[in-house]
């Protein structure tokens, strides 16, 4: 895991627990790794981030009480409005009139992933050539990537319903 992944989940578990302080738990971190101690009247759990396969945070340890079921939707539902809050800070770049010009890696069975945008050619060709420097065996290429217009009757339409 590279240390700046380390370093986020570790925010995000600080964050987790702030929230479960918050609701009358009493969260404890424990040294050197991505667990937290969480314990209220009398039960004791351990939230854990686990590592690939798994790749989410956990209860352990992993039995039907309903304390553990309790504190699982929790740890859920504040998961869930932190990515909610991320995704809805997300700028939608597809829309994006001022940045048409594009860097796309190739990928297998002619699919394509937009690595960057920018707002004229010369930069785009710059952190191509920057790509290309540090990761010499991918393919990377400059594109002019226009949004798609929408059609005009779906937008009459939705002006009408409204």
């Amino acid at each position: 895991m590279k240390h700046r992944d380390w370093l986020r989940l570790r925010d995000e578990g600080e964050n987790l627990c702030a929230a479960l302080r918050q609701r009358g738990y009493l969260c404890t971190k424990q040294t050197r790794r991505l667990s937290w101690k969480v314990t209220q009247e009398g039960s004791s759990y351990v939230l854990i981030w686990l590592p690939a396969p798994v790749g989410d945070w956990s209860i352990l340890p992993n039995n039907n009480s309903p304390a553990r079921q309790q504190l699982v939707l929790i740890v859920q539902t504040i998961l869930k409005s932190k990515k909610g809050e991320a995704i809805s800070q997300q700028i939608e770049y597809s829309a994006d009139w001022t940045r048409p010009w594009t860097i796309i890696r190739l990928l297998p069975n002619c699919q394509r992933y937009v690595a960057a945008r920018f707002f004229n050619r010369q930069d785009a060709e710059d952190h191509q050539r920057f790509l290309k420097r540090f990761i010499p065996n991918v393919s990377f290429e400059v594109v002019f990537d226009p949004p798609e217009i929408e059609d005009s009757d779906d937008f009459d339409e939705q002006q009408l319903e409204s």
